[in-house]
């Protein structure tokens, strides 16, 4: 069993080295009557390279499990920086920060096959973004131009996600995979990007736990780039 551990880490390692961007969070959880749950998270993730910050979010949501399936919702307040932009007229947005509001609902469906947990997950999100007034350029980046209006967005996404968890026998290690596939809507369905995910959980105490992962982002119709992510994440439980 050991050697299982240190393969796998070996291949998480393996797998950063080649990352491109950086996800880090931290939460607190409480649980009610065994069945009921609320968390607090705030997350930090990294782009262009690990040159720049991407975005932060604060959340709070609440959930109900039982045996074969869990229903769970909430809300996010997300801060996104974006990249330097070249308007078609040739002129230059600088990078800038911008607020988005989300929320969420979820039912995750669950089977245990021996050690293995398969689930599925289908979520729906709605991302509300705020209009902003932007400093713009002309193409020589100095001489400055009237301000670029972005207008407010609202966006929907059904997120779906097939995942197995692996509890390993006397190990603090959980180790999981899953695929996750994001549907926009707009005048029809279209799977905008997918995830592909392996990592492990390590339970430290009752309380305590950390995470770490690998991702494989693929841009489909969103016209997003591919990206490589290594994760990190802590989870303590009230």
């Amino acid at each position: 069993m050991k050697i299982i551990k240190l393969v796998f880490l070996f291949l998480l390692v393996s797998f950063s080295m080649s990352a491109q961007e950086l996800w880090t969070s931290a939460s607190a959880k409480k649980s009610f009557m065994k069945t009921w749950g609320v968390e607090a998270e705030a997350e930090y993730r990294t782009h262009n390279a690990f040159k720049s910050s991407e975005r932060f979010s604060i959340g709070v949501g609440g959930e109900y499990r039982q045996k074969f399936f869990k229903v769970d919702a909430g809300y996010k307040f997300i801060e996104g920086h974006t990249l330097e932009e070249t308007t078609r007229k040739g002129n230059i947005v600088p990078p800038y920060w911008i607020s988005r509001h989300r929320v969420y609902a979820s039912i995750t469906g669950k089977l245990k096959l021996g050690r293995f947990e398969l689930s599925l997950r289908e979520r729906y999100q709605f991302t509300h973004r705020v209009g902003k007034w932007v400093p713009k350029f002309d193409a020589d980046g100095v001489t400055q131009k009237t301000d670029e209006w972005v207008s407010p967005k609202d966006k929907h996404v059904v997120r779906t996600r097939l995942g197995c968890d692996w509890n390993i026998r006397k190990s603090p290690f959980t180790p999981y995979a899953n695929i996750e596939m994001y549907n926009a809507f707009g005048h029809e369905p279209a799977v905008e990007k997918i995830r592909y995910s392996v990592g492990s959980e390590y339970k430290i105490n009752k309380k305590n736990r950390i995470e770490l992962f690998y991702t494989f982002v693929q841009g489909v119709a969103s016209g997003e780039p591919n990206a490589n992510v290594i994760g990190i994440g802590y989870s303590f439980r009230l």
